[in-house]
């Protein structure tokens, strides 16, 4: 019997440092630093790490805090099935935590090994006080900071399209949650910035609702399509609240997916145990992406 218990620690060891080992180091966005960074807290950067569900791909359950410094990591597509197509992640978190894993590097590994390139960026965080309030300016400052982090991820993506080999022009993004707000955002007001850059499409995961951007839009053909996925008990982003964007956007906008499930909440991620019908969105997304470049 205690042979058999540690034959089974040797696995599970073994197991975690192969799962480990798929994990690339994090990279520094800005190699040269910030100057002038707005974005300091007085407590250094923390993650707490808890009980990674069963099925998690990474092992691990990152929620990081205080970022002052943002990273981004690279997963490079499988050789054998390159379909030679990119995603920036940006990971959830209210702005004030980045969910590293559950909404990062879980979807990148699995994405990566269906042969699409993926980044997950660590953006800088705001803090909030004892009454619940931002301590740093939002509009004023951390919007333009976590812009710039942005702007700096797509430079970097693009950058390593002959090395990686993917399209440029095949470079999407996709957020969950507060991810998802940072992906809308940028859809919608930031890409007629000075990079010029758009993304060829965007994934909104339990994230959208400001429809007054999607009809400021007079030309609905300059979009990109979207992929969106909502779960119908979601308590913190209520369908009620999505909805009116999310099927308008799936109305207007050319190749554009919704995906509305009984079952997951605010959070699931890649829902490993949250239940069947949701645990099914990457697979849609990934056939979705097909679909788009299918020639």
């Amino acid at each position: 019997m205690n042979k058999i218990k540690s034959s089974l620690l040797f696995l599970i060891l073994l197991q975690s440092i192969l799962v480990l080992s798929q994990i690339p180091k994090e990279i520094p966005l800005y190699p040269n630093g910030i100057k002038d960074n707005p974005i300091v807290h007085e407590q250094k950067e923390n993650f707490v790490d808890s009980i990674a569900k069963p099925g998690s791909l990474s092992q691990k359950n990152r929620v990081f805090s205080n970022i002052s410094e943002p990273t981004y990591m690279i997963f490079p597509a499988a050789e054998a099935n390159n379909k030679h197509i990119a995603t920036i992640i940006f990971p959830g978190g209210g702005f004030v935590t980045n969910w590293v894993d559950k909404e990062g590097t879980d979807l990148a590994l699995w994405l990566s090994s269906q042969g699409i390139t993926c980044m997950v960026v660590k953006y800088r965080t705001n803090t909030k006080d004892k009454n619940g309030k931002f301590e740093i300016p939002m509009e004023t400052t951390y919007f333009n900071a976590l812009y710039s982090d942005v702007s700096a991820s797509i430079m970097n993506m693009i950058g390593l399209a002959d090395k990686l080999k993917f399209d440029k022009d095949k470079v999407g993004i996709l957020g969950f949650s507060a991810g998802g707000y940072i992906a809308e955002q940028l859809t919608f007001k930031t890409n007629s910035d000075k990079s010029g850059w758009k993304p060829a499409f965007v994934g909104l995961i339990y994230a959208g609702d400001k429809i007054k951007y999607l009809e400021s839009v007079k030309d609905k053909s300059t979009l990109p399509p979207f992929f969106m996925a909502i779960a119908r008990d979601d308590k913190k982003w209520t369908l009620k609240r999505a909805l009116p964007f999310l099927s308008a956007v799936v109305a207007e906008v050319d190749k554009s997916e919704l995906h509305i499930y009984s079952k997951g909440d605010h959070g699931f991620g890649l829902a490993y145990n949250e239940g069947h019908s949701v645990a099914l969105w990457k697979n849609s997304f990934n056939n979705w992406l097909l679909d788009i470049y299918k020639k």
